[in-house]
């Protein structure tokens, strides 16, 4: 039993320790002269600021649209476009004052 427990306890450490490894790989890749942070998941794309890099990677490198308009068929990857888009396009404004409307 005791072997069990600690392949267990193996099992949450390995878990745990690869939360987070794609934003932390791409910290690493900071380049320092031209302020530019690189995806570490190799799609070519950089941004200027960190949270752009994160949402990048929370909601579109590698990943399919999940988002659908409430008024036509568009499918869009991050709920700030779907909210824009049901703006400009459907005129639509939401009353809620969180995105919980738009995922």
């Amino acid at each position: 039993t005791d072997e069990v427990f600690m392949n267990a306890q193996e099992a949450v450490g390995a878990h745990r320790d690869t939360q987070g490894l794609h934003l932390h790989d791409a910290t690493s890749l900071l380049n320092n002269s031209e302020d530019v942070y690189i995806c570490p998941q190799n799609c070519g794309k950089t941004y200027k600021y960190y949270s752009s890099l994160y949402k990048h990677l929370k909601y579109e490198c590698n990943k399919t649209p999940q988002l659908k308009c409430l008024f036509c068929d568009k499918m869009v990857k991050r709920p700030d476009n779907l909210k824009n888009h049901m703006l400009i396009v459907h005129n639509y404004i939401s009353r809620s004052k969180n995105n919980a409307s738009f995922t």
